[in-house]
């Protein structure tokens, strides 16, 4: 018998483009889970055979059962959910992660508990004190103990629901690293060896961004801005190394927002000699050069931008505080310096046009990226985007990366959006081949 299960339940299903990495946020809680000594296990769905898992929770029969949601994960999430409960009807059901943060109500029916924003101090409390007292409903008496909880108390027939808390830095760096212990690490290093020559983990260096792109939502970290301390960032750092990765997938909302933390980082990296690549997410504000050459120095192997547009005008109707012109620039600027470039691009927006999407498309094709991406939007709620489309459908979630399928009532068709996706996509990966022939 185990005490707690968290399970992540994104299946790869070969989507292109996919990025595979352990769970950071379960890694996470596991750490603070098992720093107070309470009995827990993971169950990562990512190279795993569902069935498979189920049958081992009945063996394990735990007491509480945490799952993790992203978007691509809702209904996996909903028929996981449904099985444990047939299965082990006296086990808690609780979720968290962007999704039930953004949704709950729509996951009550299914878990007992959703946890929103940041858990690192409700769910470790929750956990103890539910399995001291053995009662929900005693649990729930005292709610206000867990910031972030919404739930349902059968016994009074209403929702409980405690506002969520943000970390604040000394908070942040109070925290153990994440326990990374219980994944499959040789296949995930095997799937980046395989695509990139290299086997990146992922850490994150910041929490939070300050911007108010339109189409965002910051679900669990925020627009509040905090830095982790180095010395607990590079402890992480060998920590990773140790289970043989040799690279970093930097998850920070932003990683280039405050540069005197990328030079800080970068100049660590090259002091401790660890010779590990490593990614990042980066808006398109200028970053002088001598930044830029720091960061190739200190292994930096690809940087992804989200340029969204070739229109000016439509970057306005996203209210992304960016231009095209910079977007060039900074592209230009890092694969001058031997940086690789993605590039994340969005089409479809409401407010723009067929010649606008156009327009994006094309500009895509003339920048010196080494990786595209583009998306229809998806409307998240609490987003200005959210408010401004017309009606959502039913069944408004993705099952994968990069579904692209219209989820609200739009002046654009479907079907031709995705098949100028796929025309873009097809003209890039051929000249891509030319090049490296």
């Amino acid at each position: 018998m185990s005490e707690i299960v968290l399970i992540y339940p994104y299946v790869y299903q070969h989507a292109e483009n996919a990025m595979l990495f352990h769970p950071l946020g379960i890694a996470q809680l596991s750490a603070l889970l098992r720093k107070e000594g309470l009995d827990t296990s993971i169950r990562d769905l990512t190279f795993s055979d569902v069935d498979g898992v189920v049958a081992e929770l009945a063996l394990l029969r735990p007491r509480i059962v945490g799952i993790y949601v992203m978007l691509t994960m809702v209904e996996t999430a909903h028929k996981l959910a449904g099985r444990i409960r047939s299965l082990l009807p006296g086990t808690i059901l609780v979720c968290g992660g962007p999704m039930p943060t953004l949704r709950p109500q729509q996951f009550i029916p299914d878990f007992d508990c959703v946890f929103l924003g940041e858990s690192v101090k409700s769910f470790p409390r929750f956990c103890r004190d539910y399995l001291s007292l053995g009662s929900l409903a005693d649990v729930l008496e005292d709610h206000g103990r867990y910031p972030g909880l919404f739930a349902r108390d059968h016994q009074a027939g209403t929702l409980v629901t405690t506002p969520p808390q943000q970390s604040d830095e000394e908070e942040l760096n109070r925290l153990p690293i994440p326990d990374r212990t219980d994944y499959l690490h040789e296949r995930y290093q095997q799937f980046w060896q395989e695509r990139e020559g290299y086997s990146p983990a992922g850490i994150m260096t910041t929490y939070g961004c300050p911007h108010d792109c339109d189409f965002c939502s910051k679900p669990v970290f925020g627009r509040n801005f905090r830095k982790r301390d180095m010395d607990r960032i590079f402890e992480e750092i060998l920590d990773i190394r140790s289970f043989g990765y040799d690279g970093l997938w930097i998850a920070d909302d932003c990683f280039t927002l405050d540069l005197d933390h990328v030079r800080a980082f970068c100049r660590r990296m090259i002091r401790e000699g660890l010779d590990m690549k490593w990614s990042c997410l980066s808006r398109t504000e200028p970053i002088p050069l001598e930044d830029v050459e720091l960061m190739r120095q200190a292994g930096c192997h690809k940087v992804f931008f989200g340029l969204e547009s070739g229109s000016n005008d439509v970057l306005k109707l996203m209210n992304k505080n960016a231009t095209v012109e910079e977007a060039e620039h900074m592209v230009r600027l890092f694969s001058r310096c031997g940086i690789a470039t993605a590039g994340f691009f969005m089409v479809g927006y409401p407010g723009e046009t067929y010649e606008t999407i156009e327009t994006t498309l094309a500009w895509a094709l003339t920048l010196p990226l080494n990786e595209i991406s583009f998306t229809i939007p998806f409307p998240l709620p609490d987003t200005k985007l959210y408010r401004r489309v017309c009606v959502m459908r039913p069944d408004a979630d993705w099952r994968y990366e990069n579904e692209n399928r219209m989820v609200y009532q739009s002046e654009f068709d479907e079907a031709h959006l995705k098949k100028r996706i796929l025309e873009t996509s097809t003209e890039f990966a051929a000249r891509q081949k030319a090049v490296h022939r």
